[in-house]
C-alpha cells in the first residue's frame, strides 16, 4: 500500500467516526461536526508527520494534508503548523497552503455576503 493510501484512509474513517459521533451522540449539527472532525484529523495527521520525520518513518504525503485543508482543515492544518512547529520552513507548501486559505475566505465571502448561490442555483 503507497503511502498516501497508509495515511488516507485511516483518516477518512477518523473524519467519518468523529462526524458521526458528534451528529449523533453529542447533537451537533452535521456541517459543524464534519468541521470539528476534519480540523482534529488534520491537527492530529500533521502531528502524526512531524514523528515520523523525527522517527526517519515514512512520511504522510503533502498531497494529503493539502487535500485536507481543501476540503475544510485549514484551521487545524494551521494550530498543527503552530504547535508542532512543522512544515513552517518549507516555502513551497506555506505558500500552496495560504493559496487555499486565500480562496477559502474569498469564497466565504462570496457565499455570506453576495448573491453567489442564488445565481449558481
Amino acid at each position: 500500500m503507497n503511502a498516501f493510501k497508509r495515511f488516507a484512509i485511516p483518516s477518512a474513517v477518523l473524519i467519518a467516526g468523529l462526524s458521526v459521533f458528534f451528529v449523533f451522540r453529542l447533537r451537533f449539527h452535521p456541517l459543524l461536526a464534519y468541521l470539528v472532525a476534519i480540523n482534529l484529523s488534520t491537527f492530529l495527521l500533521y502531528g502524526i508527520d512531524k514523528l515520523c520525520a523525527v522517527r526517519r518513518w515514512q512520511r504522510v504525503p503533502e498531497l494529503l494534508l493539502h487535500i485536507l485543508a481543501i476540503a475544510g482543515g485549514s484551521p487545524g492544518a494551521l494550530l498543527g503548523q503552530q504547535v508542532y512547529n512543522h512544515k513552517i520552513s518549507k516555502l513551497k507548501f506555506i505558500l500552496l497552503y495560504w493559496l487555499i486559505v486565500i480562496i477559502q475566505l474569498f469564497l466565504l465571502y462570496a457565499v455570506l455576503y453576495t448573491d453567489l448561490l442564488k445565481t449558481i442555483f
